[in-house]
């Protein structure tokens, strides 16, 4: 078992291995496999496995600058996507306690609490002041 980890080992120097993209390639790829086996259709089939495929190719290649900046572009289209969600989620969880409002000169959002009737809200970033019902 140990030389098999060894020689695994050599295999894999120079080579750029697992990466966020590649994982989540191989994900999706399984899910598509896995959903396949429902509903039995050969493109979906063979596009799941050149997912995999692909994922396969990007872990084994040497080619080290190419598959990091492929993973960096990834890496922050993902970020930007859940932080989206998670800004949304908690614009939806605060609902019943607070208000958002854009401030007209710098667009930072800011969250006033509801019920307050009309107020007159400072944005802390650039100090201009607005008119707003909550």
């Amino acid at each position: 078992m140990r030389k098999l980890q060894m020689k695994m080992q050599e295999f894999m120097k120079g080579r750029y291995g697992p990466d966020l993209l590649s994982r989540d390639m191989s994900f999706l790829s399984l899910g598509i496999i896995i959903l396949n086996l429902f509903i039995r259709n050969k493109i979906l089939y063979f596009l799941g496995l050149t997912l995999l495929f692909i994922s396969y190719l990007r872990m084994f290649s040497k080619r080290f600058p190419k598959r990091y900046n492929e993973n960096r572009i990834y890496a922050n289209i993902r970020n930007n996507f859940t932080k989206r969600i998670k800004r949304t989620f908690k614009r939806i969880k605060d609902f019943p306690k607070y208000k958002y409002f854009k401030c007209p000169n710098c667009q930072k959002q800011l969250r006033v609490p509801r019920g307050k009737k009309q107020i007159v809200i400072t944005c802390p970033v650039c100090r201009t002041q607005f008119d707003a019902k909550t």
